[in-house]
């Protein structure tokens, strides 16, 4: 998955650009409490295992507490919960779960094309991965469009972040599993998961991942390992 990160002529989103997109976000996460509970899809995991296979994501959850600050201040470790199971690209047969992203840490993002904040935050977390990928860390953004004509596909050229894979699960089986355990309320939501597959934090709304403090909080859960 390495790329060379998008080509952008500011390096950074301005203050006033996500002042802007936070009142959005507001929006956006009221708009779609509003409505996720009434298209739920069968097969949700409602019950997240919390338990003793999660050691890793439970080292992480830790070590980044103090990190949780400035531009990530929004940033919440969790008691861990093991989301194995949980389809993150593709349906039915052909669904590729959570699992299939063990081995390092991961910061999973969850997105929809309707979501401005989701675009504002796209290209930084595009470029942190551009930096920080490697055999322990990867940025995996998946999309939760149901609808094939909102051309999800597109998304990631259209805000500058092609660098990164395209990931859809339209299904919503994934982001309403997250929202019956607590782990997400709207869009968009970042996960970081050990590479045990459990999430050890979660942060709702949009952050600038290219930020200092992003990289720091990265930064802390990898050598947590």
């Amino acid at each position: 998955m390495p790329g060379q990160g998008p080509k952008r002529k500011d390096k950074g989103v301005s203050r006033h650009r996500w002042l802007s997109y936070g009142g959005a976000a507001l929006g956006a996460l009221a708009i779609f409490a509003g409505t996720v509970i009434y298209t739920a899809r069968p097969t949700l995991f409602s019950d997240l295992v919390r338990g003793p296979q999660c050691q890793a994501a439970s080292a992480i959850a830790e070590a980044v507490k103090p990190f949780a600050r400035g531009q990530v201040a929004a940033f919440q470790p969790v008691t861990p919960s093991d989301v194995n199971a949980l389809p993150f690209d593709g349906t039915g047969e052909d669904a590729r779960t959570i699992e299939a992203l063990n081995g390092r840490v991961t910061l999973l993002n969850l997105w929809a094309t309707w979501c401005a904040p989701c675009r504002a935050e796209m290209p930084s977390l595009a470029a942190l991965n551009a930096e920080k990928e490697s055999d322990d860390f990867v940025v995996i953004a998946t999309s939760i469009d149901d609808r094939d004509q909102n051309h999800p596909e597109n998304f990631l050229a259209e805000t500058g972040a092609e660098a990164l894979d395209y990931y859809r699960e339209p299904s919503l089986t994934l982001f309403n599993s997250l929202r019956s355990a607590g782990l997400a309320q709207g869009m968009p939501t970042t996960l970081l998961l050990g590479p045990d597959g459990c999430v050890a934090g979660v942060l709702s709304g949009a952050a600038p991942w290219d930020g200092p403090d992003a990289k720091k909080l990265v930064d802390a859960a990898v050598s947590a390992l």
